[in-house]
């Protein structure tokens, strides 16, 4: 009887958790650095764009912390190779038979 090996696609793979972490800290770190930038415009601006500058030094803080902590969609697991035909053994092949191991140390004979 055939068997069905079971076939792992490399696309399937995700990314390293390092480069991972090292994406989200740089969109919180980017996000913090405009933060500190609507903080000080806000002694340096009059108006409605003192306003604006009140909202983002209020609303980035969480923005930025949702962003940093989603992490990567992870990918959906492959069937099969696209392409590549199911890999199965040949109906002819038989399974490997081993001498029988004697559990106390040696082979049986």
């Amino acid at each position: 009887m055939g068997r069905k090996a079971q076939v792992h696609a490399i696309t399937s793979v995700g990314r390293p958790l390092s480069e991972d972490v090292h994406g989200r800290m740089v969109r919180y770190l980017i996000s913090m650095a405009i933060r500190t930038a609507c903080v000080a415009g806000l002694f340096f601006t009059d108006g409605w764009l003192q306003w604006v500058m009140a909202a983002g030094a209020v609303l980035l803080p969480y923005v930025a912390v949702l962003a940093a902590n989603a992490g990567a969609k992870r990918p959906e697991p492959a069937d099969t190779l696209i392409g590549a035909p199911e890999l199965e053994a040949p109906p002819d092949a038989q399974r490997p038979t081993y001498p029988p191991i004697d559990l106390r140390g040696g082979y049986l004979r």
